[in-house]
């Protein structure tokens, strides 16, 4: 059972005020596959936030901070295929952002691994407020850029094997 109280960045996580864990469809990009992606993090923020909200340290969040990482690195890899594909104009500057929400992600991972647990107790709250920060400020920036046909709707597993293919 998830407490009544989240983590240190100062946001109370409760019954009455889950729905910072919910998408909704004001952060659409206008294009199914790219929103399911965001919806899959914001449930992958909730299971990060119950599971450390229920005293779990080991296993299963080692295991959720890997998909974590595997879906930050797929969903960032479909996002910037559709952007060069249609060769939008900030590129560079939301690569960027990518990159270094990814560092972010991979070095609380490794801390995690290191044995420091608590490292991982920012993690849902950090998720949920980049990603409604970034689809807000960013990811919108796109919107009128992207259309169906540039965005590979293809599950990530496929995109990220091409892209091992390709390094």
């Amino acid at each position: 059972m998830p407490s009544e109280q989240a983590n240190k960045p100062g946001i109370a996580v409760n019954k009455s005020n889950i729905s910072i864990f919910e998408f909704s469809p004001e952060m659409s990009v206008g294009n199914e596959t790219i929103d399911a992606d965001h919806k899959a993090f914001f449930e992958l923020a909730k299971l990060l936030h119950y599971t450390l909200s229920g005293g779990e340290r080991g296993v299963i969040v080692l295991s959720s901070l890997a998909i974590l990482e595997e879906y930050v690195d797929g969903h960032f890899l479909r996002e910037e295929k559709a952007m060069r594909k249609v060769s939008y104009s900030n590129f560079a500057e939301h690569r960027l952002k990518h990159n270094q929400f990814r560092a972010r992600i991979k070095a609380i991972s490794e801390v995690f691994q290191q044995g420091i647990t608590s490292a991982a107790d920012d993690l849902p709250p950090l998720v949920v407020h980049w990603l409604r920060s970034h689809i807000a400020n960013e990811d919108q920036r796109y919107k009128r850029w992207i259309n169906n046909s540039a965005v590979d709707n293809r599950p990530l597993v496929y995109l990220a094997m091409e892209a091992e293919h390709e390094t």
